[in-house]
């Protein structure tokens, strides 16, 4: 026991600095590893921030820098009043007639690269085959109309993007629903299914006139251009105010599909009638979105108020 003890003894001295290395050892690198925490002298709250990512030979991690509150508070106000100065000049400017000419013409060049998509697929495909295999030549048609119906931003100049469900969700806390606004998750079902209506009752009209590119199926394709010049407005844009004005062009324009096919076989133009339902339901949503959101935004493009 004496003996093990002296060993004990013995060995402290030159144990003692190691430990010391080794206890800076982890301090340094949990000062490393994790955020640096910054006493006051003050009482005063402090406020974490953070500055970002940061990495270090142990890992990656984040910096942080401690804000005061009323630094905070402060720059919380200054955010608050530039989004008001922001939305005033925007209200306040003068029309942009550049934005009314690059909606109208994305319009006019998205109807006609599907005019002429559908020109080139009756000549080269489908009247033929329509002479030939007629259900052959419906179930092209068919998937070709399901496939544009969820697709047809691809042929607009504009980004028409249309929002996900985590987009959507985003957008509710951004600005105020009306109360009977759907569940997010109910847009993307609703449209699949009007993707398959469109597609029915467009190879209903193919199989009665023979022609891809006739008149009735032409009024879809304005239809669907109209409405990707809509979502570019409503999504990407986010101008709550000209969407109003433009959802009556998109709502107008179904009204008038389920009314040509109709012409040319009543039991198409029943198919797409559930369309116009939908698409009356979803103005009177953007006029709701634009009416409870304050101070409403104008009802035309504008440019932004500028000083002298």
């Amino acid at each position: 026991m004496y003996a093990a003890a002296s060993t004990t003894a013995l060995r402290a001295p030159f144990d003692a600095p190691s430990r010391a290395l080794r206890s800076s050892a982890r301090g340094s690198r949990s000062r490393a590893d994790g955020p640096t925490h910054v006493r006051s002298s003050r009482s005063a709250p402090v406020t974490r921030a953070s500055a970002g990512a940061v990495s270090f030979r142990a890992g990656s991690g984040r910096a942080y820098m401690s804000v005061g509150m009323r630094e905070a508070t402060a720059r919380e106000r200054a955010a608050e009043a530039q989004l008001w100065i922001d939305s005033w000049r925007t209200r306040t400017g003068t029309l942009d007639a550049g934005a009314l000419a690059r909606y109208a013409g994305a319009t006019a060049f998205e109807i006609g690269a599907i005019g002429a998509f559908l020109y080139l697929a009756q000549t080269m495909v489908l009247g033929k085959l329509h002479a030939s295999n007629l259900g052959a030549a419906k179930a092209v048609v068919a998937v070709m109309f399901f496939g544009l119906a969820l697709r047809s931003r691809a042929f607009s100049p504009l980004n028409a993007s249309r929002p996900r469900i985590a987009g959507e969700r985003l957008a509710k806390k951004q600005k105020k629903r009306p109360s009977w606004t759907p569940p997010a998750v109910v847009f993307p079902l609703v449209w699949i299914s009007m993707a398959f209506l469109r597609s029915l009752s467009t190879m209903l009209v193919f199989a009665t006139t023979g022609n891809v590119a006739h008149p009735a199926i032409m009024a879809l394709v304005a239809h669907l251009s109209i409405g990707d010049t809509w979502n570019s407005i409503n999504n990407v844009e986010k101008k709550l105010g000209v969407a109003a004005i433009a959802v009556l062009f998109v709502v107008s324009s179904a009204y008038n599909v389920v009314f040509q096919y109709y012409k040319v076989l009543p039991t198409a133009g029943y198919v797409i009638a559930p369309l116009g339902v939908w698409l009356t339901i979803a103005t009177a949503l953007v006029w709701g979105i634009w009416r409870i959101n304050l101070p409403r935004e104008p009802l035309y493009p504008t440019k932004p108020r500028t000083f002298a």
